[in-house]
């Protein structure tokens, strides 16, 4: 395919934004009434969507403008099989039942990030992508031969509108409940010569959480900002260069972590500091002493080249790319970390928390002639990855003398109420002679986790036409990778931090090589004209490390894990392509997984021995024969289970005398074999039927209900009861006008307005048995407005 060509379509795709994507673009249609074909890069080349064998959702740029989806948790409900609760540094995302564990500071990721064909190592990048978005595909099951290491559960990979040299922009504004204000533009435009594009987009935002903390008499806030800068310049007729670059600043001033269940005797003492705490967790009320905030700064510079040679030896077309890229994010925070009204502890980072990164990919693309004559050619991708990142989170925590009599006549530690008077005074004096500091009124310790990998893969993929309906996919990536890395705790109280809070001082390096190959073989045949038939098995690896920050040397490593996934499918235009239905079926084994552990002092990443995870997924888009209508949906079902866990963590409320044999008696234990894994709802779907339809020369009507279901999943690694959360269904509206020929839209969107309760975050009080705090999501109906004007696209 030739450059110029290749330019035409992206400019082409930008104008059928709303076009059918395995049924989640809303429909757009021809004269003709029939569903377009999306061109997505899951294999790292432009195909037609039904080419890939693979299960693949996309969701376009016009349905989450339309929709007001400004974040990928917004975007994903319409997706089967995909999980993703966000927050501002540890967001949680899993697809298929798995992925990555909330609170997961310092643990690389299950699900893969890419944005503009760079691999990002953090979850926490995700939303970067999210603004001036052409499109995000969903790549289900290992992605390891194209995307490498840390790719086990999928790939989200965004795509963001791309510079050009003609005129073209948009300017959206929007306001809503919980004094929503939300601005976000982009605008192509020429450099200097025909040859050079650019692309200036940004987007800010600001809003009420729904929490107020009633301690300190604050409503809590979210910020954002985000800038994104591309550069496209034609150097010649072989030779295109570009430049990325984005920044994103945000902040929440407080988490709205709320008590979900208060013993009476903690909630006696609570409401004597603060007469207003309750334990209703949904009710949008924090009580928490400490004035907490939670920062991110992220940043990222690629420059690419890419250049386009014809008959370079049995090659007829090559094209070779050469990416480099350097990231960074600085995430400082304060947490109250009692989560009550007693000023007793908290902790935050000792200075910010990094994560840098620094990768560089040379890509050959291109096609050969079919061996021996055998079929109509092959297609590859091949090329060298070299990656390094380094990783540091760190941990000041602090225990005040003045709480310690609240603390433990709440329970802390377990102790009764009436041993506070004689105790506190006993352990403070203690400290004092221990550190010869007679004035000293708090137990101050360090934490540290810190991590540097260096890689380097190989990675090669072929697909063979064996006729015009078959085809034949070969892949393999070979990787080694370098670890260096320590994580360690000190304290300078002897007695209240190693008695009341659990820590010990001790400090262990690590360092460790691991090997990874990720082979991939897949088949495809088109059974009948667009009705295709697939299967893939794959394999993919996620990296060990160390576990962090710690307070004491429990659980210190993990090791890597793998899974192995294979797949059947069919992707199909039905009904003279007024119908796509897409179905996929795959069973996928997990061999040493990383799990998040709450040990009742700290949490700790451990390896969970084995899991198997195996469902559907199914998604639809239908044009009716009224051509105002479409309708499109999806469904996940995902059954997953521990094979073998026989230690794992204990709930709060066991001890170490139900241990099973083999587990010892450090931490309370229990076997998990046989039960599901948190964080995976055993069905999701979606249904969203929409309206467009002219209501006069120049204006345009727009209709959309869209019904969201999560079904029911456990919160925590220990599945303990009071983490279950039940099944939810959100329906949401829009309503708006727009005109024919683009330019002025308006949209009005209400969500959630069935008011459905749900938790993301769930905990239990640090050695304080009984007593659970967890983060709700706001349960009540919100509102937006959007005014958007567009000159040259959508």
């Amino acid at each position: 395919m030739n450059r110029t060509y290749r330019s035409s379509l992206k400019r082409s795709l930008c104008m059928f934004a709303p076009l059918a994507a395995v049924g989640i673009m809303p429909g757009g249609v021809s004269a003709e009434r029939m569903i377009e074909e999306v061109i997505v890069t899951a294999q790292k080349r432009e195909q037609g969507l039904i080419d890939v064998p693979a299960s693949v959702s996309v969701v376009g740029g016009e349905m989450a403008s339309e929709a007001a989806l400004v974040d990928a948790q917004d975007m994903v409900q319409y997706t089967p099989n995909v999980k993703f609760n966000s927050n501002n540094s540890n967001p949680v995302l899993s697809i298929r039942g798995f992925g990555t564990p909330p609170l997961a500071r310092n643990i690389e990721p299950s699900v893969g990030v890419v944005i503009n064909d760079v691999y990002y190592g953090r979850a926490t990048f995700t939303n970067d992508g999210a603004f001036d978005m052409e499109r995000v595909e969903v790549l289900r099951g290992p992605q390891g031969t194209l995307f490498g290491k840390n790719t086990v559960s999928g790939v989200l990979n965004f795509t963001t509108r791309a510079p050009d040299t003609e005129l073209r922009g948009y300017l959206n504004v929007a306001a809503g409940s919980l004094d929503e204000k939300r601005i976000e533009g982009g605008l192509s435009f020429p450099v200097l010569s025909d040859n050079v594009g650019a692309r200036l987009s940004f987007r800010k935002r600001e809003r009420e959480t729904g929490n107020y903390n009633t301690t300190l008499d604050k409503d809590l806030k979210q910020e954002d900002e985000s800038f994104r800068l591309r550069l496209a310049w034609e150097a010649s007729d072989w030779l295109a260069l570009g430049l990325d670059y984005f920044q994103t600043d945000s902040e929440l001033n407080g988490y709205g972590l709320q008590y979900q269940k208060a013993t009476p005797r903690a909630a006696e003492v609570y409401r004597e500091a603060d007469p207003r705490f309750e334990d209703d967790v949904y009710d949008g009320k924090s009580s928490i002493s400490v004035d907490e905030f939670n920062e991110r700064h992220s940043e990222s510079l690629t420059l690419n080249a890419t250049a386009f040679f014809e008959n370079v030896g049995p090659i007829p077309t090559l094209e070779v790319a050469l990416i480099a890229n350097t990231a960074k994010i600085r995430s400082p925070f304060l947490l109250d970390s009692d989560f009550s009204p007693v000023q007793f502890s908290q902790l935050g980072t000792d200075g910010p928390e990094g994560f840098d990164q620094k990768s560089l990919e040379l890509r050959f693309t291109g096609d050969l002639a079919a061996p021996f004559g055998w079929g109509n050619g092959i297609d590859f991708a091949t090329g060298l990855f070299a990656y390094q990142s380094d990783a540091a989170a760190t941990q000041l925590s602090v225990i005040y003398y003045d709480g310690l009599d609240e603390v433990l006549r709440a329970g802390q530690g377990g102790l009764p109420a009436a041993s506070a008077p004689v105790l506190v005074p006993t352990l403070i004096a203690a400290d004092r002679a221990a550190s010869g500091n007679p004035n000293q009124d708090k137990a101050i310790t360090r934490n540290i986790s810190a991590l540097e990998n260096t890689s380097q893969s190989v990675f090669a993929q072929f697909t063979w036409y064996l006729s015009d309906r078959m085809d034949l996919t070969l892949g393999a990536r070979y990787g080694e990778e370098d670890k260096e890395g320590f994580t360690g705790s000190q304290s300078d109280s002897q007695v209240v931090a190693k008695q009341i809070g659990g820590q010990q001082d001790f400090f262990e390096s690590y360092t460790a090589k691991e090997y990874d190959l990720s082979p991939k073989l897949a088949f495809s045949w088109e059974i009948w004209d667009d009705v295709r038939l697939f299967a893939v098995a794959s394999k993919g690896t996620k990296g060990g490390g160390v576990s962090g920050p710690l307070i004491s040397p429990i659980d210190t490593t993990y090791t890597k894990e793998t899974a192995v996934s294979k797949e059947i499918g069919i992707k199909s235009f039905l009904l003279n392509k007024t119908l796509q239905l897409n179905l996929t079926a795959y069973h996928v084994d997990y061999e040493d997984l990383q799990v998040q552990a709450f040990n009742g002092v700290q949490f700790t990443t451990v390896n969970a021995a084995e899991a198997t995870g195996k469902g559907f997924e199914l998604d639809f888009q239908w044009l009716p024969d009224w051509q105002a209508l479409t309708i499109a949906g999806s469904l996940g079902v995902s059954d997953t289970a521990y094979d073998s866990y026989p230690c794992a963590p204990g709930t709060a409320t066991q001890t170490t005398a139900d241990n099973p044999p083999q587990c010892g008696t450090e931490i309370p234990r229990q076997d998990l074999s046989g039960r599901e894994v948190p964080f995976a709802p055993k069905v999701s779907a979606s249904l969203y039927p929409s309206l467009k339809f002219p209501i006069s020369d120049q204006w345009g009507m727009l209709v959309g209900l869209d019904i969201l279901h999560q079904g029911e999943h456990y919160l925590d690694i220990d599945l303990d009861e009071e983490t279950f959360q039940e099944a939810t269904t959100k329906v949401n509206l829009r309503l708006g006008l727009k005109q024919l020929d683009g330019g002025w839209s308006v949209v009005f969107n209400a969500k959630n307005l069935t008011g459905e309760q749900s938790r993301t975050i769930f905990l239990d009080s640090p050695r304080n048995a009984g007593n659970y705090v967890a983060l709700a999501e706001h349960d009540e109906p919100t509102y937006t407005i959007d005014v958007r004007y567009a000159f040259g696209e959508n």
